[in-house]
């Protein structure tokens, strides 16, 4: 634990190293003139560095090159120099540049037959090629001209050399090491086999070249006074580069610059900034900003024909990058936004808000900006969680943050930002899925230092840029339309009390609780109580979206979700009936050591003095639709209008068929089209917990019925099936727009019939919702409203639609209730099971 906390320690002990140097460094006007000296760089140095930037990404690529060839692979060279392009763009950029760029390679490269494994290689075997290349040029830097850094580290030249001979002497071994056969690095339990002699030495040289390149670019920019030679500032620039990495900072900002300044003290600090300036637009933001367009023209060259195909597209490749992608951009928004808060808003256009708006409109969105951004730092984690309520609350806030740019400052620019990065959160909400609670994720020491360090960072370069105020108690009541020093004093007050409330609740919340065992456990675990099911729903715990609490025994189960307070079991306890009633007064204790409310959702009337003798109330919430197969055919005057839309379908060159378990791989792209379309028809979103969403390893797991019309799927539906063959049902029921009229009445006769030939015993049609209540004027409150709404909320939901539709199998209708608290909890209860079903609340109300 220590070793973990003094490791998360080295990044911010190496930020506030950076800022102690640029505070001493630097000062308000210089910050100004390094603008201006940035604007005033020569023509020449600036397209000289322009075209180096280009030949250092265009050797960048050989990184990539090289590495496939290290694991065998050939691809289209093309494709190649677009993929490292866009990967280097973004790592140099984004932190964790070795897992962003993995990410990146591993979705424009899977298609090529790369395999995660492969992606891992390559990412390795990059890093050796840079590392090879800093430690050559450092070393060469040291041994042939020490005095520079020998000077600032106020070290004898000698013993400079001596490092940067080492170091030499390193990159020789390396390269002897992996003449020999069959070696390998060995780091934690990784083996990483060397090269050979010739891709090693190419790797090397690649390395030396790239790294080169990228300290010419900035060597170039610098003014006249710096009076150093590229040997000599080669030392320097690597230096800068490794503590920039270490730090973990995007792109290692500010750190790299504190490094340069330190080690140029003969430069005046304005020019030497401006230069610094004008790299970072150069060498780092032009790239990003190219490989944002080409991977957007991509998407749309690739995907066209429809908008919607579009950001599908755009969703899957950002899926596996997301997470990461997300909390570090939602890192940089709150950063913006503190930073905001922190300086002085612009005079031009604080002069045009007085005629817009009143003095405490400003006064409030400025204090609104720093509390987002504040909170927007501290959500940033769970966002790397795939928490979906993290996700909700940070799209909401970067919509209020936008309308504080605005209010506060007119900050366009900020406020286009911000709406940028909503956009990308907006691609990649399918990443965010998980219903944890924020208050079960617990923030890490690291994750905790780098908080701390943004916010102590931000109120420096507040006291930074109002260095000249006399400070007093009255700055703090001081409220007037240029009174920037008074509005930032707050901010950051505001800031420190919204972390630390925000931390405490973290910290001080309710722990997490752990599934027993989980959907991957064996057949020692789940599976084996699965094997004794006679209910179909249990096989919804195929979804992953559920926690598994497992019996004493590990014969039976119940699988369960968190919703705020409620924690809400799906159907009753799966396997052994015997080891029921221990079970369900281990999910009351757990449930109850946590502070929550015990739910049962969905359960059957055989079971209901179970959820009595945890003293749960009981409310009907519907009828079931279960078809016996045995009497089940088309003959007959009451089945007409089944045999009529069966023979019409049939007719029109329809045919049905069971796809075995895990037999659909290649049928999958055609079905995921299939509920992408049925989806944005139906104007809906996917459901969760009591249904399945459309996941293409949930529906390996299961059979799939598959309507083919004109020898084209045009409708499917995956099977739940209990192993003793008393039921089955199905789950997810999609169709296409081509599908003939009656395609779903067609479906399912087609599986009725396969299932009674198959020896099963029911069909499950689902529950038709508050059908079936008492209507009796004296019957329970629940009830009456419940068939209020049955009779009139037919806008809403076609609740007696749904019940005449599966009127028309001739089922047996049995009973399915919900148990819980009564009184008050009820209603909180009806409406975290909903918003679990739902996906989030904003799902609910939207779709």
């Amino acid at each position: 634990r220590l070793g973990r906390w003094l490791g998360a320690l080295i990044p911010f002990a190496l930020l506030a190293i950076a800022a102690l140097i640029l505070h001493k460094e630097l000062s308000a006007r210089q910050l100004s003139a390094a603008l201006d000296s940035a604007r005033g760089i020569r023509l020449g140095a600036v397209a000289t560095a322009i075209a180096l930037t280009v030949v250092s990404y265009l050797v960048l690529t050989f990184y990539d090159f090289l590495a496939l060839r290290y694991i065998g692979k050939r691809l289209n060279r093309a494709l190649i120099v677009f993929t490292a392009f866009i990967a280097y763009a973004f790592s140099h950029t984004i932190s964790f540049a070795s897992l962003t760029g993995a990410a990146i390679r591993y979705r424009l490269y899977a298609a090529q037959g790369v395999s995660i494994g492969d992606v891992a290689r390559i990412a390795a075997f990059n890093v050796l090629t840079l590392g090879s290349g800093c430690i050559l040029v450092g070393g060469m830097s040291l041994v042939l001209m020490p005095a520079g850094v020998a000077g600032v580290a106020n070290i004898p030249d000698g013993w400079v050399r001596v490092v940067g001979a080492a170091a030499m002497a390193g990159v020789v071994a390396y390269l002897a090491y992996a003449a020999r056969p069959g070696t390998a690095l060995q780091f934690r339990g990784w083996s990483l086999p060397l090269p050979g002699t010739k891709l090693a030495v190419r790797q090397v040289i690649v390395g030396v070249i790239d790294v080169a390149l990228a300290c010419a670019v900035l060597w170039t920019l610098l003014p006249a006074s710096a009076n150093v030679g590229f040997v000599a500032f080669s030392g320097i620039y690597v230096i800068a580069c490794t503590v920039g990495l270490l730090s973990h900072v995007p792109g290692g900002v500010g750190v790299f610059e504190s490094m340069v300044l330190l080690f140029l003290p003969q430069v005046p600090r304005h020019d030497l900034l401006g230069a610094l300036i004008a790299y970072r637009a150069i060498y780092y933001l032009a790239p990003l900003a190219l490989a944002l367009v080409l991977f957007a023209f991509r998407e749309v060259v690739a995907q066209r024909a429809r908008l919607i195909v579009l950001i599908r597209a755009a969703e899957l490749y950002l899926g596996s990058i997301m997470p990461r992608l997300a909390a570090a951009i939602v890192f940089i928004a709150a950063i913006v936004l503190l930073l905001s808060g922190a300086t002085p808003l612009i005079d031009s256009r604080l002069s045009m808000i007085r005629h817009l708006l009143p003095l405490p409109v400003l006064e409030i969105s400025h204090l609104a900006g720093s509390a987002i951004g504040t909170a927007l730092l501290i959500l940033a984690r769970a966002l790397l969680r795939r928490v979906r309520a993290a996700y909700d609350i940070v799209f909401w806030l970067l919509l209020a943050g936008i309308a504080a740019s605005l209010l506060q400052g007119l900050d366009v620019e900020e406020a286009l930002l911000l709406s940028a990065i909503l956009g990308v959160l907006y691609l990649g909400r399918a990443a965010f899925y998980r219903s944890s609670s924020l208050l079960y994720e617990r923030f890490t020491g690291g994750w905790i230092a780098s908080v701390a360090a943004v916010l102590v960072l931000v109120t420096c370069v507040g006291f930074f840029m109002y260095r000249e105020v006399a400070y007093s108690n009255e700055l703090w009541w001081h409220f007037a339309l240029h009174a920037d020093a008074s509005r930032m004093l707050r901010g950051s007050l505001v800031a420190a009390i919204v972390a630390v409330v925000l931390l405490l609740s973290n910290l001080l919340g309710p722990p997490h609780a752990k599934a027993d065992s989980g959907p991957n456990d064996g057949p020692g675990g789940l599976h084996a109580a699965l094997g004794q099911a006679t209910s179909s729903l249990a096989q919804a715990v195929l979804a992953g979206d559920k926690r598994v609490l497992m019996s004493d025994s590990g014969s039976a189960f119940v699988m369960y979700q968190v919703a705020r307070r409620s924690w809400v079991a799906l159907g009753d306890p799966v396997g052994d009936r015997c080891a029921h009633q221990q079970l369900v007064w281990k999910f009351r204790e757990l449930s109850d050591r946590h502070g929550g409310w015990t739910v049962f959702y969905q359960v059957s009337g055989d079971r209901l003095p179970l959820y009595v003798d945890l003293g749960l109330e009981l409310f009907k919430l519907g009828e079931e639709a279960r078809v016996p197969l045995a009497q089940f055919s088309l003959d007959g005057s009451s089945r007409s209008e089944l045999r009529h839309a069966h023979r019409r379908v049939s007719r029109a060159s329809a045919s049905f068929e069971i796809v075995p378990v895990g037999a659909a791989e290649t049928l999958m792209p055609t079905l995921r089209g299939i509920s992408q379309e049925w989806l944005v028809a139906k104007a809906t979103a996917e459901k969760r917990f009591s249904v399945g969403s459309f996941s293409e390893a949930y529906l390996h797991q299961f059979p799939i019925a598959l309507v083919r019309y004109r020898d084209e799927p045009v409708a499917f539906a995956n099977v739940w099936t209990t192993p003793d063959h008393s039921e089955l049902s199905v789950d997810l029921m999609r169709f296409s727009s081509g599908a003939p009229n009656g395609t779903m009445d067609f479906l399912f006769v087609e599986l009725m019939l396969w299932a009674r030939a198959e020896g099963f015993g029911a069909f499950n049609l689902g529950m038709a919702p508050l059908s079936g209540l008492p209507t009796h004027q004296l019957a329970p409150v629940w009830h009456r409203l419940g068939n209020f709404i049955y009779r009139h909320g037919e806008h809403f939901y076609n609740f007696d639609g749904l019940r005449r539709y599966k009127s028309k199998f001739r089922p047996v209708w049995e009973p399915r209730y919900l148990a819980a608290p009564g009184g008050l909890a009820a209603p909180r209860v009806l409406a975290d099971i909903s918003i679990l079903i739902a996906g989030g609340l904003k799902e609910l109300v939207t779709k």
